[in-house]
């Protein structure tokens, strides 16, 4: 077997740059922070004040999300658990054999990725505490030092829009109707986008008939790339025919915008807009979520939304559940909590320090990523910049017109969507200080007062690897060689995803000749979700594994986990077809839909 700590995990910052507490966590990406933290509690107190505090403090446990110790074992009859806060008497003693629905051990799993990665994901079954049902579960395990045993320290999460997990008593237009929050929408979406993605057109009658897609003023519909209606679960019609989802089509809810091109662009987009709701017969405003998939082939918009009379449009908790520094900033996940942090700040401590502490102090601006501040108006050549750190000289002017790619004045978007909702998301093009270039930007932004000014305070991300970004100067394999990391190599997937998605079975030859896609040990593969055997793949040792992928996990079925989770890394060892030697390698895969076919796309790198 390979030696302990081959690699290291993300270069990411610690938890001095983001501190989560378990009541904050909503993503796979906050599970990363939550467990990276609770490992510089353990390396400062010992073991018997972290056993205490993972066991009992509101900032390492709550709900399903709790922090785990288990020791590292071949199985679970001989790994003693440390640390276990749903039931702390277990601590002690040892699980018994933990076969679970992918075929092994589950400790032995953990065992086995420790031999090639002192940290990593780990994929399984397990009860969920919230439900009492056994469920897929996600966990970011490090190893650790635990009284002189070797340990890994862990936490995970349940989701219930993974491509498996979509259960009708989890995610339906009834519990949507009953909890209407932006969390529960995106939920929603994500798994009727999954059912429209695997029967595309055929999900027609049960996306419009299903009660499960439709309860009183929840529903989804489907559009295509040119805005045309193909499916909605609302029953309500207007002289005979079926209500539009964004109104009268001479009524332009969104002055001009082309949100069809914004969402294809995204990949995923949250909408704020007015809408006729048919059980009050008003007009009111509703927040709403788009999702792009490929159905056989044709791109088209999943989408649903609530009206926010009745719902939230954003779950806001305070900043000391979730502070982020602009460094530790990687995600739409991390940008919200960033934003809310810094209106937070403001609010504090006023207008003259909050500029101050924008422009200068590093908590609140690192490199593409930084805290701006602008007057809200109808358009960019009467909205001024308060704070903009890119460029001092340009606060207290007007920006001037401002037109992005998407067709009205970006500053018009902005007022439009802050006189719907006092805080939520705008997605428009932008320059990237990074690149030079316009390219699509998402920024989460909030209503404060600013000298007795209604303004916008925001920050936003540019993602290289939405639909519409995925740029060969940015995203490709000699990118990935020269600076490998866990984010870079699920940026390059991702985009090699799209390129399978639009071109199917004619990607394969692309994928596997194409110098974007292949440099040195790098290179992009494809396999037959049902059956494992690779599709394409620019290195013969894919092909030696073919129809026997679980080989590389010692027989666990991470074929099978990869296309329950959706995403998945893997760590194993394989042939580098450089050396021709067996290397440790880390993985990332992506499922996806090629003509209706499932295929699991992915790359890795070397540690």
């Amino acid at each position: 077997m390979l030696s302990m700590g081959l690699g290291t995990p993300r270069a990411e910052a610690a938890c001095a740059d983001h501190t989560i507490t378990a009541q904050a966590v909503r993503s796979q990406s906050d599970v990363q922070a939550l467990v990276e933290c609770a490992k510089e509690y353990l390396d400062e107190h010992g073991t018997q004040e972290a056993r205490r505090a993972f066991n009992e403090d509101a900032r390492w446990k709550h709900g399903s999300i709790y922090v785990f110790v288990d020791g590292i074992a071949k199985s679970g009859e001989d790994s003693t658990t440390f640390v276990y806060p749903p039931d702390p008497s277990r601590e002690g003693r040892s699980w018994g054999e933990s076969i679970d629905d992918f075929g092994t051990d589950l400790f032995y799993e953990l065992y086995r990725i420790t031999q090639v990665r002192k940290a990593g994901w780990t994929y399984y079954s397990i009860t969920n505490p919230a439900t009492g049902r056994r469920s897929p579960k996600a966990s970011y395990a490090i190893e650790v030092d635990w009284d002189g045993s070797r340990a890994t320290l862990g936490a995970g999460i349940y989701s219930p829009d993974w491509p498996g997990t979509c259960h009708e008593d989890e995610v339906s237009a009834v519990l949507l109707e009953a909890n209407p929050t932006p969390e529960a929408l995106r939920q929603f979406v994500r798994c009727a986008a999954a059912v429209v993605e695997t029967e595309g057109y055929f999900a027609k009658h049960s996306l419009e008939r299903d009660e499960r897609w439709s309860s009183g003023s929840s529903y989804v519909y489907v559009m295509d790339m040119m805005g045309n209606q193909l499916m909605s679960g609302s029953r309500f019609l207007l002289n005979g025919l079926p209500l539009y989802e964004w109104g009268r089509r001479e009524v332009d809810q969104f002055g001009g915008r082309d949100m069809i091109d914004m969402a294809h662009t995204f990949g995923e987009a949250e909408i704020y807009y007015r809408a006729f709701n048919p059980v009050t017969r008003r007009v009111e405003k509703k927040a709403g979520f788009l999702k792009r998939v490929v159905a056989q082939g044709v791109p088209v918009l999943v989408g649903s939304g609530f009206y926010l009379e009745q719902g939230v449009a954003s779950s806001t908790l305070p900043c000391s559940a979730n502070v982020i520094s602009a460094s530790a900033v990687r995600n739409g996940d991390d940008i919200r909590s960033f934003v809310q942090c810094a209106a937070e700040y403001a609010r504090e401590h006023g207008t003259e320090e909050a500029r101050r502490a924008f422009n200068e102090d590093e908590r609140w601006r690192h490199g593409p990523t930084y805290v701006f501040v602008d007057g809200l108006a109808g358009s960019g050549d009467v909205a001024v910049a308060h704070v903009f750190p890119p460029d001092r000289t340009r606060e207290g002017l007007p920006w001037g017109e401002s037109v992005d790619t998407f067709g009205t004045d970006y500053y018009f978007e902005l007022a439009r969507v802050l006189s719907i909702v006092d805080e939520g998301w705008v997605h428009y093009a932008f320059i990237n200080p990074t690149t030079g270039l316009s390219e699509p930007k998402s920024s989460y932004v909030i209503t404060i007062d600013w000298n007795g000014e209604r303004v916008a305070i925001g920050a936003g991300f540019h993602a290289p690897d939405f639909p519409g970004a995925c740029r060969a100067s940015e995203v490709n394999a000699m990118h990935l060689e020269a600076d490998p990391s866990e984010e870079r190599l699920k940026q390059f997937v991702r985009c090699a995803a799209h390129t399978v998605e639009q071109a199917g079975y004619f990607a394969g030859p692309v994928l596997e000749t194409s110098p974007r896609w292949n440099h040195d040990s790098i290179y992009v593969f494809g396999l037959d979700l049902a059956t494992g055997t690779v599709l394409f793949s620019s290195n013969p040792a894919s092909y030696e594994v073919s129809g026997r992928i679980e080989d590389l996990f010692d027989g666990r079925d991470g074929v099978g986990a990869a296309g329950l989770f959706g995403e998945t890394y893997w760590y194993y060892t394989l042939t580098d077809p450089d050396s021709g030697m067996l290397r440790p390698k880390v993985a990332f895969v992506k499922l996806v839909r090629a003509s209706g076919v499932p295929i699991l796309v992915g790359a890795g790198y070397n540690p």
